[in-house]
């Protein structure tokens, strides 16, 4: 690790704490409001904690949605054949079902109507990809209509070719735009992030546009008479929605629709009649009590994400869209598997990149950028993710391409640094090293010729050293303070009241010390069962992933200081209280 872990208190916006207190939060929710809020939010308050549907934008201030609506609406009317193009991750599948469920099941078109392509993430690469195009183009019915989901806005030539062969494309996506604009080839790019656009929410997921397209569609059917005005509305689909949000580890903080769409799905998912597909992946992931934020985030999207990560992601939507139990969890059981072969697979991709950023950060560099000649493409995102949170710096994490000439990354990042932004200056300076790239503020993709490899780390090093200062640069673990009540149930409770937490909108994490009074390896080894004593009280703490290399960082009898998250252990229908510990060090010895 480049330097011990620091543990900082976040900073608080008094303006913000003030207005949520006069709203009625109670001071440790107003602290831990204002701790991921500032004051620029302040007029945005109430709705950015919102929770109410009725709060959500609607679909009319997005750019293109009445050419992409009429459009869609027209093609239904004729007869066409849809063509739905998302990408191989949760938030891309889960989008691909939304189209899927809306076309065949409120919009009364035939499934066999319907054609499903999914670009696979080793084979194709991400995107409207040139192999992706050859396929649609040799076996796809045409003329047509294609609707890309999550993905398509930095595609014109792919999509010009389509356009070329009669094909009609509508893109919906989230991801940013270039500097040029949207593709000119499609007939419509709906897309909340475009310059032109009035939408005011630019963090929602690519699912999430795709279900506002929907329900664009939904009204136009009804004005033009194809729907009766009491045709059910999309509502029962935000349970899918909430899954590709939750998923695609968007802004939950300033996003005014983000923390409403999940907790309405998550009140579906928890409803005594849900899709099989949750029921499935309940079982599958060996969940216990309410699904929640954290189920989604950690269980089931993981293992949805698990199969475009390792092969075709086509099998995600059809787990999605099962209507047989039994189905869906035969296939849930199978994505499991495959989530056990890619933590194996991340392992080892981990243990031989880790010296590599360690030598990196030993030679002053604010950004880590690792090339892997053994490396999996499905698991650039997860490894980049973990070397950026040890490390405390950016990281793109590069394997070779299936042919000879190119490489192909996924880039994640830390507090301060816009992984988009930074491969837009990268690429305007070396064009000629660029196949494709694309991403948003948190994470992005690359495809780059094996020459640019060099220049590309010298660049993504330099923006990075200009962006973050020393004293930034480093693993830390944020926290919102001391707790000034004794960890409880009570707390437990007044803290939930501010779900879902995600990203941005981060889970509350407390700092203490403690005392060591119990001790045991759980697990693989790697994961820790505790007794900590604070004022006299013990309780009971898990930390996750605590021993590494063999080396336990702590003993019983030693005070430590510690960052915590306060968790709920239900076990044989018992209920515990449990501290999560998510660092701690002796007293001392912390950074």
């Amino acid at each position: 690790m480049s330097k011990a872990v620091r543990i900082v208190d976040r900073p608080v916006a008094a303006a913000i704490s003030r207005a949520a207190l006069s709203l009625g939060y109670t001071p440790l929710q107003a602290r831990i409001i204002a701790g991921r809020l500032s004051e620029a939010d302040l007029a945005k308050l109430p709705a950015l904690l919102s929770l109410q549907l009725g709060g959500l934008t609607p679909p009319d201030l997005l750019p293109d949605i009445g050419i992409a609506s009429e459009c869609v609406v027209s093609a239904i009317k004729q007869g066409l054949p849809i063509l739905l193009i998302s990408d191989f991750d949760a938030d891309g599948a889960s989008a691909h079902a939304v189209l899927k469920f809306a076309f065949r099941d409120y919009f009364g078109v035939p499934e066999q109507r319907i054609h499903s392509y999914i670009g696979h993430r080793l084979r194709d690469g991400y995107g409207v990809t040139e192999t992706l195009t050859d396929r649609i183009i040799a076996e796809a019915p045409c003329p047509a209509l294609i609707i890309t989901a999550d993905q398509g806005s930095t595609d014109h030539a792919r999509i010009a070719r389509l356009r070329d062969r009669g094909f009609i494309v509508v893109v919906t996506d989230h991801h940013g735009v270039p500097a040029s604009g949207p593709p000119p080839a499609a007939v419509a790019c709906v897309n909340p992030v475009r310059e032109d656009s009035a939408f005011p929410d630019p963090y929602i997921a690519g699912v999430h546009v795709a279900w506002l397209l929907c329900c664009a569609v939904r009204q136009r059917l009804i004005q033009v008479g194809d729907l009766p005005a009491s045709a059910p509305k999309l509502g029962g689909l935000l349970d899918l929605v909430a899954l590709g949000t939750m998923a695609d580890c968007v802004d939950l903080a300033r996003s005014t629709n983000n923390k409403a769409i999940i907790a309405r799905g998550l009140a579906i998912m928890n409803s005594p009649v849900r899709r099989p597909a949750w029921q499935a992946l309940y079982i599958a992931t060996n969940c216990r009590g309410p699904i929640t934020a954290t189920t989604l985030a950690f269980h089931f999207a993981p293992v949805v994400n698990a199969r475009g990560r390792l092969d075709s992601a086509l099998g995600s939507v059809d787990l999605l869209m099962s209507d047989s139990v039994p189905v869906a969890e035969e296939l849930a059981q199978h994505f499991v598997e495959h989530n056990t072969e890619r933590k194996a697979v991340q392992s080892y991709m981990l243990h031989r990149s880790t010296a590599q950023a360690a030598q990196q950060v030993r030679d002053g560099a604010a950004a880590i950028t690792i090339f892997d000649p053994e490396g999996h493409a499905g698991v650039h995102g997860i490894c980049a993710a973990r070397l950026a949170e040890s490390f405390g710096r950016p990281v793109a994490y590069f394997s070779p391409k299936n042919d000879a000439e190119h490489l192909t990354a996924s880039l994640r990042t830390v507090h301060g640094f816009h992984v988009r932004n930074a491969l837009a200056e990268i690429a305007d300076r070396y064009p000629d090293d660029f196949t494709a790239w694309g991403g948003h503020a948190g994470a992005g993709g690359v495809t780059l010729k094996r020459d640019g490899l060099q220049r590309f780390a010298e660049a993504w090093a330099s923006i990075a050293a200009r962006a973050l200062d020393d004293h930034s640069l480093g693993p830390e673990v944020v926290t919102d303070g001391e707790l000034a009540a004794p960890p409880s149930f009570a707390v437990v409770e007044e803290l939930a009241a501010l779900e879902p937490f995600g990203r941005q909108w981060e889970h509350p994490v407390f700092r203490s010390h403690g005392r060591i009074e119990q001790l045991r390896p759980v697990g693989d080894g790697r994961h820790l069962k505790l007794v900590v004593k604070m004022d006299s009280t013990d309780y009971d703490a898990i930390w996750f992933g605590a021993v590494e290399n063999g080396i336990c960082p702590i003993a019983v009898g030693q005070t430590v200081r510690m960052a915590y998250e306060l968790d709920v252990n239900t076990f044989r229908d018992t209920t515990t209280l449990q501290l999560r510990i998510r660092h701690a060090a002796l007293v001392g010895e912390e950074a």
